[in-house]
């Protein structure tokens, strides 16, 4: 009897003990997937931010040939006023919740963004900002994406193993449901001289595409994220809808804007309106596709490539240019990585 009570003692420590080691080792692993987490250049959400006030279009750190000011959209109170408008963060909250299976583990990610918009008006022929025609505005907006991470043996490491990310979707989220985003195609410029009408471009081939069918289970190869050579052009379509009711602020009857930022961080960054206006590489005015040409910046001055992030962002236009429109918006965030040609 003595024998049969020692042997379960012994049993319950072991068993015990065996807890203690795989529940150290869970933790171990999830303080380790967080660290990784936090040190990966294409998994951040620097850039959705854009310090508050800032013109329509803008470039600043990146290298490349930089952006002239826009002055071209105006707000609906007539000629001689343009719009400066931004993001300016004062919170943000990130919740990750892992699942480890094997040599596997998921983590899903999701951010709580707290800030303030802001618009103002400027007399373009003073640049003085019109005080009674600016505003700004709180909004708040969930975001989320998935992480996908592979364990690797590691003799370097004393557990004999160490996780890196292989995988990762895109960040999306917003606030509101008034306008969403139903696709993003990006696409080469095949440029052309002619003597009479001298440089065109002419739509070549896709470079990335994604849908909101498979957005938040698409997931992207770490080491194969999009890829877009260092000073090349490119044209970028963001099919959206509206469900209205839409304000718009002119003739197009254009209810909504769509913005792509990129960058890295406060120093590096830029931000592009695209136009569906049907003018330029935009075909159809109206049609809810939203077209942009740019020009790849480069990765930095000695790098052969470099990992940064882009933002789309379509917003209702009632935020932009109502103090009371509320704030709806919808933001896909897909990281890329600019590669200086051969």
């Amino acid at each position: 009897m003595k024998y049969i009570y020692n042997s379960l003692i012994l049993l319950i420590t072991l068993f015990i003990g065996c807890a203690d080691v795989e529940q150290n080792n869970e933790e171990f692993d999830k303080s380790e997937l967080l660290r990784i987490l936090d040190e990966d250049e294409a998994a951040g959400m620097d850039g959705f931010d854009d310090g508050g006030l800032m013109d329509l279009e803008y470039e600043t750190g990146l290298e490349g040939f930089g952006l002239g000011r826009t002055t071209g959209d105006t707000l609906s109170y007539g000629e001689g006023y343009r719009i400066r408008f931004g993001r300016q963060i004062t919170s943000r909250e990130r919740i990750v919740d892992f699942t480890i299976d094997g040599d596997t583990a998921i983590g899903v990610v999701s951010y709580l963004v707290g800030g303030v918009f802001m618009a103002e008006a400027r007399d373009t022929s003073t640049m003085e900002a019109i005080d009674s025609i600016g505003f700004s505005k709180n909004f708040t907006s969930a975001m989320t994406r998935k992480v996908k991470y592979e364990r690797v043996d590691d003799s370097n490491n004393p557990e004999g193993y160490s996780w890196k990310i292989i995988a990762l979707t895109p960040l999306y989220g917003g606030a509101g449901d008034k306008v969403s985003i139903t696709s993003i195609d990006i696409y080469e410029i095949n440029l052309s001289v002619d003597e009479t009408t001298g440089i065109t471009g002419e739509e070549g081939d896709l470079v990335f595409s994604i849908s909101s069918d498979d957005l938040g289970d698409m997931y992207m190869d770490r080491d194969n994220l999009p890829n877009f050579n260092s000073f090349e052009y490119y044209v970028v379509k963001a099919t959206v809808n509206n469900n209205g009711p839409e304000y718009a602020i002119d003739s197009s009857g254009v209810g909504e804007w769509v913005m792509q930022r990129y960058g890295r961080s406060t120093n590096q960054r830029g931000r592009r309106k695209l136009n569906d206006l049907g003018y330029g590489p935009d075909a159809v005015i109206n049609d809810n596709i939203h077209t942009k040409a740019f020009r790849m910046h480069g990765p930095g001055i000695g790098r052969e490539s470099r990992v940064f992030r882009s933002f789309y962002s379509t917003t209702d236009l009632a935020a932009l240019f109502t103090e009371d429109g509320g704030y709806n918006s919808v933001t896909w965030s897909i990281p890329y990585r600019s590669q200086r040609p051969e």
